[in-house]
């Protein structure tokens, strides 16, 4: 690993901390106890430090959603389109998604449930400009092969996306449960979409 590489993953990795730091204490405090200072304690840096990446406690949750939403993006990307049984590959996306997701239920709880006026505009799920350009692009494919309704198509994967996070949410909060019912929970959730998805006449 070259010197530039190696810098680059230190970066990551203390961009990472600071993150992680943030998470805990918007759970723990909520968005006013948040602080640079805080932060800083936590993971055994200076503020100044922090101060170099970040201007703002705002811009550490801003960044902590968008580098989140790109790497789960760039993750369902690589899933292949099936476009004989565009369905197939809707609930794959979303079983994809989910389990990602459950990969860092701090950071999702610390964005998603917490009511922070400044990430409304993006993680909002009630905006009709909030959907998931993954979910719309692999409906449209559905269209084309006509097996999914085209008739307020837009309603029906914002519906979708709201059950989905609803099941992430309840699985991030009460993270007792064994993990069978977890899968068991997820395979329900994948099962009952795909059926919502299909035209009644392409219903096995």
């Amino acid at each position: 690993m070259g010197t530039k590489e190696r810098r680059e993953t230190e970066i990551e990795a203390f961009r990472s901390k600071i993150f992680d730091a943030a998470s805990r204490i918007l759970i723990d405090e909520g968005y006013e106890k948040l602080s640079i200072r805080k932060i800083a304690k936590i993971i055994d840096y200076s503020p100044g430090a922090i101060y170099h990446y970040f201007s703002s406690k705002a811009e550490i949750l801003l960044m902590l959603y968008e580098e989140n939403e790109k790497k789960i993006a760039e993750k369902l990307i690589e899933i292949p389109i099936d476009e004989s049984n565009p369905e197939d590959t809707y609930v794959n996306v979303i079983k994809t998604f989910i389990n990602l997701t459950l990969e860092a239920p701090d950071h999702y709880t610390a964005v998603f449930l917490n009511p922070i006026e400044i990430l409304q505009d993006k993680v909002g799920m009630l905006r009709e400009e909030n959907i998931s350009e993954n979910f719309l692009r692999l409906y449209k494919v559905g269209i084309e092969a006509g097996k999914f309704d085209p008739n307020d198509f837009k309603t029906k994967i914002q519906l979708i996306w709201i059950y989905t996070n609803g099941l992430i949410s309840r699985l991030v909060l009460e993270d007792d449960i064994s993990i069978e019912r977890r899968n068991l929970l997820i395979e329900k959730h994948c099962s009952y979409i795909r059926d919502m998805l299909l035209l009644k006449n392409n219903k096995e």
